[in-house]
């Protein structure tokens, strides 16, 4: 899988478990998020911006949105933990043409923004994101 599609699934995927709850709901709000991700893969780094809507319903079944957009790549999201103070692990696995790819995730969030840490194996090597995205507004209609 490329990097850049595989941001854009990790990033999808990640932001919506920043609405996944365990015992209690998150307070991430609902609206248009931007999100500015810093990437370094292969020995390569890359830099990239752009928005994200958060809709009430995403947020409502956060689960089964995370499940849906991890299986167009063919991953699966695993061993979510949240923590108090607004804190969110877990873990994607990937497969692909290239084998198996595993990320490792640490998402911090407030009511409206949050910031992500990956890291993950790759059959290409290693790669790591961090991700931080901040509510500017409501989603357009």
């Amino acid at each position: 899988m490329q990097p850049t599609r595989l941001m854009g699934v990790t990033a999808v995927a990640i932001a919506l478990a920043t609405s996944l709850h365990a015992q209690a709901p998150v307070s991430l709000r609902p609206g248009l998020y931007e999100r500015n991700f810093e990437t370094e893969a292969a020995g390569a780094t890359g830099k990239n911006k752009d928005t994200l809507c958060m809709t009430p319903e995403a947020a409502k079944d956060v689960v089964k949105t995370i499940a849906a957009a991890g299986a167009e790549a063919n991953c699966k999201v695993s061993n979510v933990k949240t923590a108090a103070g607004g804190k969110l692990t877990f873990t994607m696995t990937c497969k692909d043409e290239g084998g198996v790819s595993t990320y490792e995730n640490d998402v911090t969030y407030g009511p409206d923004w949050y910031n992500i840490l990956s890291k993950g194996k790759t059959s290409q090597g290693a790669i790591s994101s961090k991700v931080t995205a901040k509510r500017v507004g409501d989603c357009p209609k």
